[in-house]
């Protein structure tokens, strides 16, 4: 990529996410004095704008940590159709959320266990699911002596509708009253008022997310190259893909935490900070940061301007409207078809 392109690239995904956490603090839904619910633009008083801060505070944590599993996951396998969806971590993730939450509700011996993993905003919980995941996928990708991206995206794709249906036989297992609550969260929701604790460590996962990954850009830059090439510039390939795993899964489990498990925002995100800095992980790394914080605030400020009658859409919706054919045409772009 020429660097006049590149700069420019740079310039409109600043641009781009700024302009867009811009219109999100300007734009919201007001109470009619009849009652009713309309669309309002301008500087809101400054509790409703707080409020506002803090979902955009959520969104950009989110869509950052989104982000980099997807751009994680990709490099790891080699394949730009990779990421925590495809590969079951946000289904892992919530299946863990969903198992804790039916743990607590349902009482007898083990709601113990549903308490203890719902500690720390249910990060323990998302986090073993995520993980556990991984290890699944890990396992039956692996042939005897090979490590083969193809198969293991294509077990990931089994065991994230493993894990769909086991979310959907525990929604089925909890009382009527918390179902509506976890059907919502399962849906994506951008918190207005989220725990410190909890954007904080989204955050810090984010950041430390993306000092690792710009200090280890060129290993990530041979990574993607092949076996061969990657070893014989000394990148220890198997100590790279451990790391890449874990981030990747960690991440994913944060942000699911935080917003639920949201489809395509680590999937899209690196392809549009390729399209606009270039595939050398140096600038990519915090490009697709930048990219993933965008696509998620223009998600929550779409669901801010559509109203369908039933109220807002839940952001999850937007992202997979959006995300599905864009992900069709990333597959048949793959394929030669287009």
């Amino acid at each position: 990529m020429r660097p006049r392109r590149r700069i420019l690239g740079t310039v409109v995904l600043v641009g781009g996410v700024g302009l867009l956490l811009l219109l999100r603090l300007l734009v919201g839904r007001t109470i009619t004095p009849d009652g009713g619910v309309e669309l309002a633009f301008g500087l809101p008083e400054s509790n409703v704008l707080a409020i506002r801060i803090g979902s955009s505070i959520a969104a950009v944590a989110a869509g950052a940590a989104l982000a980099l599993s997807g751009l994680a996951f990709q490099v790891l396998l080699r394949n730009p159709l990779a990421s925590p969806w495809v590969l079951g971590v946000s289904s892992g993730a919530g299946f863990g959320m969903m198992l804790a939450a039916w743990l607590v509700v349902a009482g007898g011996g083990f709601a113990w266990l549903g308490g203890l993993l719902m500690g720390w905003s249910g990060l323990p919980a998302a986090g073993g699911g995520a993980l556990l995941a991984i290890a699944v996928v890990w396992l039956l990708g692996r042939r005897i002596g090979t490590f083969d991206p193809v198969t293991l995206v294509l077990c990931g794709v089994i065991v994230s509708a493993t894990f769909a249906a086991g979310i959907m036989l525990l929604q089925h297992l909890v009382p009527n009253g918390v179902r509506g609550d976890l059907v919502t969260w399962m849906m994506g929701r951008i918190p207005e008022v989220a725990s410190p604790w909890l954007l904080g460590s989204v955050s810090g996962l984010a950041v430390l997310g993306l000092v690792l990954g710009s200090w280890q850009a060129r290993g990530l830059d041979a990574a993607c190259l092949g076996e061969d090439e990657a070893r014989s510039v000394g990148v220890s390939l198997d100590r790279l893909r451990n790391g890449l795993l874990l981030a990747g899964g960690l991440l994913a489990a944060g942000s699911v935490v935080l917003v639920g498990p949201i489809a395509f925002v680590g999937l899209l995100s690196p392809h549009l900070a390729r399209l606009l800095v270039g595939p050398r992980h140096g600038r990519l790394v915090l490009a697709t940061v930048t990219a993933g914080a965008g696509v998620l605030l223009g998600a929550d400020l779409v669901r801010q301007l559509v109203d369908l009658g039933g109220g807002r859409l839940p952001v999850g919706v937007v992202t997979s409207l959006v995300g599905g054919p864009a992900f069709l045409w990333l597959l048949l772009r793959r394929g030669g078809v287009s």
